[in-house]
């Protein structure tokens, strides 16, 4: 016999379930959206919306299965519907931005299927024209340093190494074998993907960290496509900030792009390039 109870579905972000309808759970949450700012009326810039929900589920004790009714959603920025390229029920969707909305600050809507919605206001900001690479202000304290400013000035070597003329150790900063943290790994960058490519056919790809510590990457970094699917989501680990990978993409014939995001929620895109159907 089957019967409703409460179980454990998907991923971390599903922290619960339960086994009532739409009203008897809780509203999902957006917890970021990246990238942050982009150009206005970029065409085909896409974002990125992290969220947590929590679905109802049906178990079946007899045959110990669990049946999520996940579905899935729709995003607005401000009242404009953007187009969702690829949504995962368990707390990631990729959208493309709307054309046609001005400069500014912009809301970001999520709708699930069962009609519970999340906003992050203030969650996307479209630069002006003009604005793209303004040049940082020039501070004013910009002249000789003194030997009064700052104290005296020594003969340190930035190398982790104590040298007779400096007083105390100075740190080179963190090494290889040092965990990765926010802020040391900026953006992802693909290899150009020349030519048509064929659906269900393997090819090889290669994406390269980007940052101040870029050749100190090792970990590894989930993988997606704009349409379809790619096989494995999930390549690395990667060596001394370079990931390579042989990958197989289903999807109907048509122009594609790769993402890549790792862990702190980096991402880096492909070219768009043309895949046909298996033969």
């Amino acid at each position: 016999m089957k019967r409703a109870g409460l179980g454990m579905v998907g991923m971390a972000v599903l922290a619960w379930a339960c086994t009532g309808g739409p009203e008897s759970l809780p509203p999902p949450s957006i917890t970021g959206v990246e990238p942050a700012t982009l150009p206005v009326n970029t065409k085909d810039d896409d974002i990125t919306v992290r969220f947590d929900a929590r679905y109802a589920v049906a178990v079946d004790y007899g045959t110990q299965k669990v049946d999520a009714r996940m579905g899935s959603g729709r995003i607005w920025v401000d009242e404009e519907e953007a187009t969702v390229t690829r949504f995962d029920p368990t707390g990631v969707a990729i959208a493309t931005v709307p054309r046609g909305l001005g400069a500014g600050v912009h809301a970001v809507r999520l709708r699930l299927d069962d009609g519970r919605e999340a906003v992050a206001r203030e969650a996307l900001t479209l630069r002006p024209p003009g604005q793209e690479g303004v040049d940082p202000p020039i501070l004013e304290d910009g002249g000789v340093l003194m030997a009064s400013d700052a104290g005296p000035i020594v003969k340190c070597r930035d190398a982790g190494v104590d040298t007779e003329d400096c007083g105390d150790p100075r740190d080179a900063g963190p090494g290889p074998d040092d965990p990765m943290r926010e802020g040391d790994i900026t953006a992802y960058a693909f290899d150009a993907i020349e030519g048509t490519r064929m659906s269900r056919t393997s090819f090889a790809i290669t994406v390269r960290a980007q940052g101040p510590r870029a050749g100190h990457f090792q970990g590894s970094l989930e993988l997606f496509a704009s349409r379809g699917t790619v096989t494995p989501t999930k390549i690395g680990p990667c060596d001394s900030g370079v990931c390579d990978a042989t990958i197989v993409m289903d999807a109907p014939a048509g122009n594609v792009h790769l993402n890549a995001v790792d862990s702190f929620g980096v991402t880096g895109e492909s070219n768009t390039f043309r895949l046909e159907p298996y033969k």
